[in-house]
């Protein structure tokens, strides 16, 4: 097609795309991709309190969802700073700990509504970027290479033409009636979300929540726990190659059959890490009924597992105890060495280095 990038692509197709989606190689993939995502669904049903998962994996994601924008935390980073208030974070673990926020709101949102428009497209940006909330107004925005300043691509301008083509996507996102299998709707969906680009900044990271918000949406997962984050990172530059493949040359199939391989891949690893948590969080309530009868509760193994790093004010206030109670339930479960502890600043902060070691 040779569109010129420096060019605003005004003329970016509705969806859905003239493409065979019908292909037998798309059709294979998306077969052993659905088998893998249901594995993974089996697995985290067989957790008790499966909102424990929601946490640790949504700060990982987070984290690697940020990484592909150049904000560079760690997960220890990320779960420690949330034991602190605001003004002590830096700017990279903010912008972190907002998109890990953005997720849950939007997941909050597919619970309250049943669905997503447009205006709840704005509200997760806006938790991504307080300071550049809502559509692009004003031309001038384009996608640039940080290395070369060479201009990559000019997304579609003007306000009412956003919105026109965020409409579409939004009938797209919330239409189950046809027979393309949601996995690779969301292939689609990704791109064309990109391709718009109707942030002024947020929209790769928004785009990468709505992946994860569009399996909800299509039933395909309970819970916001398969993102392909750390897929992207680990191949960054095929990623950006087929997605500038489907503007230039249409070429679906191969960018499809990317997604549904890091779909794939993703739900087998994270099926994996699912079932240690599973396991250790099983040790961990065994160890401490019989070592510690006199402090255990479901509550405080839960809050062991939902975050690997705590204090004794955060324990407090999650079990409803006096912080003197929080400090010796702490102090009891370093004793038989289930955690381990250290002082930052002024305040002593334990942590569990095995589900630390798991989740980063």
């Amino acid at each position: 097609m040779n569109l010129d990038p420096k060019k605003p692509y005004n003329q970016l197709p509705f969806l859905p795309p003239q493409a065979n989606l019908e292909d037998v190689a798309i059709l294979k993939k998306v077969n052993s991709a659905n088998i893998a995502l249901s594995k993974l669904e089996g697995s985290s049903l067989a957790i008790p309190n499966r909102n424990l998962l929601i946490e640790p994996l949504s700060v990982r994601e987070a984290v690697a969802s940020s990484g592909i924008e150049n904000i560079n935390t760690t997960v220890a980073e990320i779960f420690q700073a949330e034991l602190f208030p605001n003004r002590e974070q830096s700017k990279a673990q903010k912008e972190t700990i907002h998109y890990k926020d953005a997720l849950r709101v939007g997941f909050s949102l597919i619970q309250k509504q049943g669905f997503l428009h447009t205006n709840s497209f704005i509200e997760i940006q806006k938790i991504l970027e307080p300071n550049k909330p809502g559509i692009r107004k004003l031309p001038g925005v384009s996608i640039v290479n940080s290395s070369t300043g060479e201009i990559l691509y000019t997304p579609p301008d003007g306000e009412n033409n956003i919105r026109y083509l965020l409409e579409n996507y939004e009938n797209y996102f919330n239409n189950f009636s046809d027979d393309v299998d949601p996995l690779i709707k969301l292939a689609i969906l990704h791109y064309q979300f990109e391709a718009i680009h109707p942030f002024y900044d947020g929209n790769g990271r928004t785009g990468r929540i709505l992946m994860v918000l569009h399996l909800i949406l299509a039933k395909r997962l309970e819970l916001p726990i398969l993102f392909i984050s750390g897929y992207i990172n680990q191949h960054r530059s095929d990623y950006y190659r087929l997605l500038n493949a489907v503007t230039q040359d249409a070429g679906w199939k191969e960018w499809i059959m990317f997604i549904l391989n890091a779909m794939e891949t993703q739900a087998t690893e994270t099926a994996k890490t699912v079932i240690q948590i599973k396991k250790m969080h099983k040790e961990y309530k065994k160890t401490i009924k019989e070592k510690l009868p006199k402090i255990y509760t479901a509550e405080l193994v839960d809050y062991l597992f939902a975050n690997p790093f705590y204090s004794q004010q955060r324990l407090s206030q999650v079990l409803k105890k006096e912080r003197k109670t929080a400090a010796k339930y702490l102090n009891s479960l370093l004793e038989e060495k289930l955690i381990e502890a250290f002082k930052f600043k002024r305040e002593k902060i334990y942590y569990c280095p095995k589900l630390l070691k798991l989740l980063s």
